[in-house]
């Protein structure tokens, strides 16, 4: 049995080590960039998160999942700092923009289909792997990040897979995919 931690990353390091070797696959909440997003709206800080990513990358496959929250956290710059920091860890680590809508004790407007496709874009200059969520009717299929031919085919309700041994099959390259 596989076992998948969805998490904000907000743990110590004593504690995460002691369950890393039991995780195979992680998705991490990285909710912004700015310790001032993080102590305002999260009432946390950034940097404890960051270290979870890093580490964790040396153990499992990881995921980040930032949403973009209209005006708080969904400046390109901020999403342009969020992908140099994941590329820094491993370009290879898939990031996930989601699209805000109001709930609960925010009620900021959803985000901007527009932006959130600009932020995807500024990503996958730093990223191998940008996706979105949230967005019905944008490309989300995954392609090789060396010769662009599509690796897998995701629908509503089904993915398909075009890739054998990890490899393109196009061009060769080992792609960090896990089915």
């Amino acid at each position: 049995m596989s076992t998948v931690l969805v998490t904000n990353g907000y743990v110590n390091k004593e504690p995460l080590e002691k369950i890393l070797p039991y995780i195979d696959a992680m998705n991490i909440d990285l909710k912004g960039y700015t310790n001032k997003y993080y102590n305002n709206i999260c009432g946390a800080k950034l940097e404890p998160v960051l270290d979870t990513i890093a580490l964790a990358s040396k153990y499992c496959h990881i995921e980040i999942t930032t949403l973009m929250v209209r005006g708080e956290n969904d400046s390109i710059d901020e999403i342009e700092n969020i992908a140099k920091f994941i590329a820094s860890v491993d370009k290879n680590i898939p990031l996930h923009l989601s699209r805000y809508f109001p709930r609960y004790n925010l009620n900021n407007p959803p985000t901007d289909i527009e932006s959130i496709i600009k932020a995807r874009d500024i990503a996958k200059r730093y990223l191998n792997y940008v996706y979105i969520g949230n967005v019905a009717g944008v490309d989300n299929n995954t392609y090789c990040p060396d010769c662009n031919e599509k690796l897998l085919t995701r629908g509503i309700y089904t993915t398909t897979v075009h890739i054998d041994d990890n490899k393109c099959d196009n061009c060769g390259k080992d792609i960090n995919i896990v089915l």
